[in-house]
């Protein structure tokens, strides 16, 4: 069962557009089992992109993002933000391009890498849940749990 868990999770990433199997192949050398994890935001915190907190008094702020995970991994993240984003231009609808896009118009000084970021969280969201729930990526199916979300 343990050697069959890595082919299932390489075919529900490349199950994602953009995302092909040399892709898939280094998210899953860079995550290791998603399975271990509880929740999202652990996934997150392990890759290093959840944000800073600092707190004094009765300060509270948002910095940068952690980075205690693996820079390889934000990388390979990065980059398959960029491959969704073309596959999108390409003709493949993907709900993470459209998170990206929603994010870059949402703001005049939102920068490329701030929507990256975002889409990032997003995108390990997604393979979260396929994971851990065994499913395909459909379009229609996020794009509809994205509105209920929203």
């Amino acid at each position: 069962m343990a050697k069959l868990a890595p082919k299932r999770d390489l075919e529900i990433l490349t199950s994602i557009p953009g995302i092909g199997k040399n892709t898939a192949l280094r998210i899953i050398s860079e995550l290791g089992d998603i399975r271990r994890f509880n929740n999202p935001s652990q996934l997150n915190a392990f890759v290093g992109v959840d944000p800073q907190v600092y707190e004094s008094g009765n300060l509270t702020a948002h910095l940068s993002i952690s980075k205690r995970g693996t820079a390889i991994g934000r990388k390979v993240l990065y980059l398959a933000i960029s491959q969704i984003q073309s596959a999108k231009k390409a003709g493949n609808p993907c709900h993470i391009a459209d998170y990206y896009e929603k994010r870059k118009r949402s703001s005049e000084t939102a920068s490329h890498k701030k929507a990256a970021i975002a889409s990032i969280h997003k995108l390990l969201r997604t393979i979260f849940a396929l994971i851990t729930n065994d499913q395909l990526y459909s379009y229609d199916i996020a794009k509809h749990n994205q509105r209920l979300l929203s």
